[in-house]
C-alpha cells in the first residue's frame, strides 16, 4: 500500500511537470516580481524526480591529487563538453572551484575564476531544460580562499581579539570578495570548542569557551550574509554563511574524526551551545554536519536526533544542511553503518542531510529510493524547495554571472590590508614580559638576529588562499627598525620536510627533518647570534604538523595532522638552549595553529609572544608588538598546558576534577582568558545593584576599572559565574560575559553585565533550563585565574 502511494505521488507530480511546460504562459519562477514560496512552488512543480535530486548535489574542480580522480570540466579555460554534460545534464545544486584552493589553478587572477564559473554558469542555463542556477561555494574560515584573495588571521587568532564588532567588519569583507569572486555560499564559521590540543584542526576553532565562540560565530554569521531574518533576500555583496562541524567536539585520541562518546548534558550544556545561540541570533543558511560519530555510535551525518530533532523542531532552523565532503560515502567506507554508497545517501537524506558535497556518490541514488518508496516525495521536496529559496533570494535567477571586472577590482584590494592590520594587532597576545623586555627601542641596537624556523617562511594556517602578498618576521622587523639597524638570520632547525609552499594547502606528507640538516642549520643559527645584540626566536609550528588529518589518499599520500605530543615540533627547544647559553637578550615569538607547552621557552625566554597565524600581515603586526607602536591587547581563548599528560586542561573544569599530580604542577602554564600589557589596570568598587534578585529577574554587576600606566591600552573585561551549591554539578567557574574597553591612561571607566536568566541557567535533571534558588558568586576580571568577586542570590 505505501509503495502504491508513493508511486501516486510521483505520478501526480510528473503529470503537474507535463502540465506547466506546456503552459509556457505562467512561468512564475521566472518573474522577479511574484513572491519566493510562490516561486520555488511553481518551479518544484515542473521539475522531474531527476532534476530535483540534481539540485542535491555538487561538483567540484580539482588539482591534480593522487587518488582523487573526480574529472575537471574545464580544460585550461575551456570547457570539456563531454564533462559537463555527465556532470550537470540535469542541472546542478552547487559547484566548488577547488583548483583555486591550493593556487593550481592559474595565477593569482581573479578574471580568470569569474570567467570559469561564468562558463560553467552559461552552459547550464543554456543547455538544460530548466535553466536553475548553480549555487557556487568555497571556503573562507579567515579569508575567502582564492588566489590572490585577503589572508586575514587563522581563526585561533581571531579568537584571541575577544572582539565581535571587529570579525563582524572583517567578515563583511570577507563576504565582498567571495561575493564578487562568484560565491554565493562559503563554508564558514567552525563553531567547534577547541578543547585538545593534540588535534590537528584547532587552529580553525575560535575558543574552548562555549560563549566565546558563540559570541564571535554570531558576529562572523552577521558579517558574512547582512541577514535580519532567515527569509530575507541576501545582498550582492554578501554570502550564505554554513556553520561547521555538527558536532566535532572533543574527537577520542585527539585525532580527527575520532568519536565523540558524551553525555547528552554535555552536549548540550557545552557542545551545542554556539551552534544553537548562532542559528537563533545570526540565521546562518547552512548547517554542515560532523564527520564522526556522537550518541554511542551515530555520525552526525546519520543522526536524525542531532538533524531533526535538536536543530529543525527544537531550534526552528529552516536552512539547509550540507553534508561534510565525502562524509556521506563515509557512512559506508568509514563507519560501515550501510553496505554501499547509494545506501549511505538514503541513510544521510532521510536522517536530515539536504544536500551532498562535493561531488555526487550517494545522492544519485535517491532517483531511484523515490521511486521504491525508501524516500518520500515530500521529503525530497522539502529539501530541494530549501536550495531553490537560497538561489532566489540570493537573486541567482536575475543575476547568474559574475561581474569579471568586480572580481578584479575586490579580491585581494589593498585597502583591505589595513584591516588585516588591524585584527592582526587585537590578535596578538604577550604572554610574558620579565623585567620589561618589550617594547624594544630600536636606537638600543646595531643588529638584531632573527632566529628559527618561521622567520622567513609564510605561515598561513589551513584553509588559506595564496594572499597578495606575505609579510615575514625578518622582514617587518627590518621595515620598522630602519636602515640604521642590521637584521640577521639564521633558521635554526626545520619543523618538517617539506616546508616551502606558501600554506601547505597542497596537502603535502609530513617528512621528518634530517639530523644532519639539523644540526648544520644549528650552527649557523649559535654563530649568527653571537653577532647580534639581540635574539627574537621565531618559533611555532606549520600547516604540515599541525591541520586536518584526512588519512590515506593513495599511495604515499597518508596525510595526517595531528599529534601525540604538544611540545615544539621538531629540535626547536634543542635550538632555544643553546642560543640561550649565548647571554643574549631574547624575545621568542610564536606562529602556530595550536596552544603548544612551552614550560622550557617559558623558563629561558624572558618575552614571548604568541601571534598564532596573523595573516599576510604576520610581520609588520609582530613589529608593531615588539617595538611598541602597539600596545598588545589580546587575551588566551584557550589555556596552555604544561605537557600533554595535563590534558584536558579546558577552564571549566567541575570541582572534583584534576586533583593533582605525584611528580608535576596540575596549574596551566597559562590560564584561560591571560594577556599582558605594556600599561597595567585595576578593577575596584564590584557592585551587584540588589544583592538578591527573584529567577526570573536581571541584576546589574559593576566594576571600575582604570589604566593606571603610562600609555593607551585595550583591556578584556571578563564576568565568570560560580555556583556554590547545584542540584548539578556545574564548573568552577564558567564565563558569562566580556567586554572590550579602550582607556587613556589615568583614565577609568565603569563596566556594567546583565545578571539574569541567560547567565544563571543550568540544565536540570530533566535536561530543562532552569534558574535555581541560592547564592551565585560573579567573578570579574582580566583572565580566569585573577577575579575579584560579588555574591548574588536567587530568592525561593
Amino acid at each position: 500500500m505505501k509503495k502504491a502511494l508513493v508511486c501516486l505521488v510521483c505520478l501526480i507530480s510528473l503529470c503537474g511537470s507535463l502540465a506547466y511546460s506546456q503552459d509556457s504562459t505562467k512561468l512564475i519562477y521566472k518573474d522577479p516580481k511574484a513572491a519566493i514560496p510562490d516561486r520555488v512552488r511553481d518551479l518544484l512543480g515542473r521539475m522531474t524526480v531527476e532534476e530535483k535530486v540534481a539540485q542535491l548535489e555538487s561538483n567540484w574542480t580539482l588539482p591534480a591529487f593522487p587518488g582523487f580522480t573526480f574529472p575537471s570540466p574545464f580544460e585550461g579555460d575551456h570547457l570539456n563538453e563531454a564533462i559537463v554534460k555527465r556532470m550537470a545534464a540535469n542541472g546542478l545544486g552547487t559547484f566548488a572551484q577547488l583548483d583555486e584552493f591550493t593556487g593550481t589553478g592559474g595565477p593569482a587572477d581573479p578574471r580568470r575564476g569569474a570567467k570559469k564559473r561564468n562558463l560553467l554558469q552559461g552552459w547550464v542555463l543554456k543547455n538544460t531544460r530548466l535553466g536553475i542556477p548553480i549555487m557556487f561555494h568555497g571556503e573562507a574560515l579567515h579569508g575567502a580562499v582564492l588566489p590572490g584573495a585577503t589572508s586575514f588571521p587563522e581563526a585561533v587568532a581571531l579568537g584571541s581579539t575577544w572582539d565581535p564588532e571587529l570579525l563582524q567588519k572583517m567578515f563583511t569583507t570577507v563576504a565582498l570578495e567571495s561575493r564578487a569572486a562568484g560565491n554565493t555560499m562559503v563554508l564558514a564559521p567552525v563553531l567547534d570548542l577547541s578543547r585538545d590540543p593534540r588535534y590537528g584542526r584547532v587552529e580553525e576553532m575560535y575558543s574552548e569557551d562555549p560563549l566565546l565562540v558563540a559570541t564571535l560565530g554570531t558576529a562572523a554569521v552577521k558579517g558574512l550574509q547582512g541577514l535580519e531574518s532567515a527569509d530575507d533576500r541576501l545582498g550582492d555583496d554578501r554570502v550564505y554563511a554554513t556553520l561547521k562541524h555538527f558536532v566535532h567536539g572533543q574527537p577520542e585520541n585527539g585525532t580527527n574524526v575520532g568519536p565523540n562518546d558524551f553525555s547528552e548534558r554535555t552536549m548540550r550544556g557545552i557542545f551545542l551551545y554556539p551552534f544553537e545561540q548562532v542559528v537563533k541570533n545570526a540565521h546562518p543558511e547552512a548547517v554542515m554536519p560532523s564527520y564522526n560519530e556522537n550518541n554511542g555510535g551515530i555520525p552526525s551525518h546519520a543522526n536524525p536526533w542531532l538533524l531533526q530533532q535538536i536543530l529543525r523542531k527544537e531550534w526552528g532552523f529552516s536552512g539547509l544542511t550540507a553534508s561534510d565532503y565525502m562524509a556521506v560515502d563515509e557512512l559506508a567506507s568509514r563507519h560501515h553503518l550501510v553496505a554501499n554508497n547509494a545506501a549511505a545517501g538514503v541513510l544521510a537524506f532521510n536522517s536530515g542531510v539536504d544536500m551532498e558535497l562535493p561531488a555526487p556518490s550517494g545522492f544519485p541514488g535517491l532517483v531511484a529510493a523515490v521511486q521504491a518508496g525508501k524516500v518520500s516525495q515530500q521529503r525530497l521536496d522539502e529539501a530541494v524547495g530549501r536550495v531553490l529559496s537560497a538561489k532566489f533570494r540570493a537573486g541567482l535567477f536575475e543575476h547568474p554571472y559574475v561581474d569579471e571586472d568586480r572580481a578584479a577590482k575586490e579580491v585581494g584590494n589593498k585597502d583591505h590590508a589595513k584591516l588585516v592590520r588591524q585584527v592582526a594587532d587585537e590578535a596578538i597576545v604577550l604572554l610574558q614580559n620579565k623585567n620589561g623586555v618589550l617594547p624594544l627601542d630600536a636606537t638600543k641596537f646595531k643588529t638584531i638576529a632573527v632566529i628559527g624556523p618561521n622567520g622567513k617562511k609564510a605561515r598561513l594556517g589551513g584553509y588559506s588562499g595564496i594572499p597578495p602578498y606575505y609579510v615575514s618576521v625578518v622582514d617587518g622587523i627590518q621595515k620598522r627598525a630602519g636602515t640604521g639597524v642590521k637584521v640577521v638570520f639564521a633558521e635554526g632547525c626545520r619543523i618538517s620536510e617539506p616546508d616551502t609552499a606558501p600554506n601547505l594547502n597542497s596537502l603535502g606528507v609530513f617528512k621528518a627533518p634530517s639530523p644532519e640538516m639539523d644540526e648544520k642549520l644549528m650552527q649557523e643559527a649559535i654563530e649568527t647570534a653571537k653577532s647580534a645584540d639581540i635574539v627574537v626566536l621565531a618559533l611555532g609550528g606549520n600547516e604540515i604538523v599541525s591541520r586536518e588529518s584526512i588519512g590515506n589518499m593513495g599511495p604515499g599520500m597518508t596525510m595526517l595532522g595531528d599529534s601525540d605530543t604538544i611540545e615544539l615540533p621538531g629540535r626547536q627547544n634543542d635550538l632555544v638552549r643553546e642560543v640561550a647559553k649565548l647571554n643574549k637578550p631574547m624575545v621568542a615569538v610564536l606562529l602556530n595553529g595550536k596552544a603548544y607547552a612551552i614550560e622550557q621557552l617559558a623558563a629561558q625566554v624572558p618575552a614571548i609572544v604568541e601571534g598564532w597565524y596573523l595573516g599576510q600581515e604576520t610581520g609588520n603586526a609582530l613589529a608593531d608588538v615588539l617595538f611598541g607602536d602597539v600596545n598588545p591587547s589580546g587575551h588566551l581563548p584557550v589555556t596552555i598546558a604544561r605537557n600533554v599528560g595535563q590534558l584536558p586542561v579546558y577552564y571549566y573544569k567541575t570541582p572534583a576534577a584534576r586533583r593533582g599530580y605525584v611528580f608535576h604542577e596540575n596549574s596551566p602554564l597559562f590560564p584561560f582568558g591571560w594577556g599582558l600589557s605594556y600599561t597595567t589596570f585595576t578593577y575596584n568598587n564590584l557592585a551587584v545593584d540588589r544583592g538578591k534578585i527573584a529567577a526570573s529577574e536581571t541584576a546589574k554587576v559593576s566594576v571600575s576599572v582604570t589604566n593606571t600606566g603610562s600609555r593607551a591600552g585595550d583591556q578584556v573585561v571578563q564576568m565568570y559565574v560560580h555556583h556554590p551549591v547545584s542540584s548539578i554539578v556545574q564548573p568552577v567557574i564558567a564565563l558569562r560575559g566580556f567586554k572590550r574597553i579602550h582607556l587613556e591612561p589615568g583614565a577609568s571607566t565603569t563596566v556594567t553585565f546583565d545578571v539574569g536568566p541567560e547567565q544563571l541557567a543550568i540544565l536540570d535533571a530533566q535536561m530543562q533550563k532552569t534558574v535555581e534558588p541560592g547564592p551565585v558568586d560573579i567573578l570579574i576580571g582580566s583572565n580566569s585565574a585573577e577575579t575579584s568577586t560579588v555574591r548574588l542570590t536567587v530568592a525561593e
